[in-house]
């Protein structure tokens, strides 16, 4: 742990550090580690065309150098005293329900500004010399998590710094929170479904409604189809955690609720790809635009 230095204050190459060990230790479980240590189901048509996922990883770079210097920012405008970042540990009961909270409209509010920042990006001059390379892997892997343009990630991350006016957020939560973002990215292009036990606080909430049986994710999240299908279909999907903006802006894809449900029907799995087959292959990905 002295090697990844402190949680939050430590700069700019600590930053880095952390987000170089989460993001990488991450990618690998995912990629390698879980599909030979457990069942998983594809939601993928294709495979990953050689030398993906060494691409990805590459290309990652970038965006996390961008994202240590946004946090390295964050520290800088927190030492001035101009956000509402506070500090202080261990917290009271009073304070750690507080950071419940807390998470739960990060939640929200990184799903709603990753929506129409993403609407944005698939404007057709914006798609076309920034976010295109994104769109170049139609089977994600784990790795696509960040693997996109600098200038994507200053546009993607920027909510980081924005947060930090618009609600108390503890200095620690800020960095754990936007480190398992990370993950978040990372697992919605991992290529087989996690859904429902996707580990957010709204998955646990809905796996405790519902029952833990796993036979169907909870309409209103994301599953990993969701994202997947994104990537075949660039005008559709353009959410996060959840579904709600995609289905009040009617860019939801009419094949997905019966793919997910097929998914989930255990021996009728294998319906799920020849439904979404059956609705058309995306429109090549150098034609899309924000729907």
């Amino acid at each position: 742990m002295a090697l990844l230095g402190p949680l939050y204050g430590g700069g700019f190459w600590v930053a880095f550090r952390q987000l170089v060990a989460v993001y990488y230790t991450a990618g690998f479980v995912l990629h390698y580690l879980v599909p030979r240590l457990f069942h998983v189901k594809s939601v993928q048509q294709r495979k990953p065309r050689p030398g993906q996922v060494a691409q990805e990883a590459l290309h990652s770079l970038g965006p996390l150098l961008v994202k240590a210097g946004v946090w390295t920012l964050v520290e800088e405008l927190h030492r001035r005293g101009s956000t509402k970042l506070y500090q202080g540990w261990p917290p009271t009961l009073q304070q750690a329900l507080y950071m419940l909270v807390t998470i739960v409209a990060l939640d929200y509010l990184h799903d709603a500004w990753f929506y129409w920042t993403h609407r944005l990006l698939h404007w057709k001059p914006l798609y076309m010399h920034i976010h295109l390379p994104h769109h170049r892997s139609t089977a994600p892997t784990a790795f696509c998590g960040y693997s996109f343009h600098p200038l994507e990630a200053l546009l993607v991350f920027a909510n980081e710094v924005l947060v930090c006016y618009l609600l108390p957020i503890h200095a620690g939560l800020h960095r754990a929170y936007h480190l398992f973002t990370t993950v978040i990215h990372e697992g919605g292009h991992a290529g087989y479904e996690i859904a429902p036990f996707i580990p957010s606080l709204e998955c646990l909430a809905a796996l405790l409604l519902g029952g833990a049986s796993g036979r169907r994710p909870c309409a209103a999240l994301n599953t990993v189809r969701h994202h997947d299908m994104h990537h075949r279909y660039p005008r559709s999907h353009f959410s996060l955690y959840m579904t709600h903006w995609d289905w009040l802006c009617g860019t939801e894809h009419p094949e997905y609720r019966r793919a997910v449900a097929a998914h989930f029907a255990g021996e009728a799995g294998s319906k799920a790809a020849a439904s979404e087959a059956a609705a058309g292959e995306a429109a090549p990905a150098r034609e899309g635009k924000a729907a």
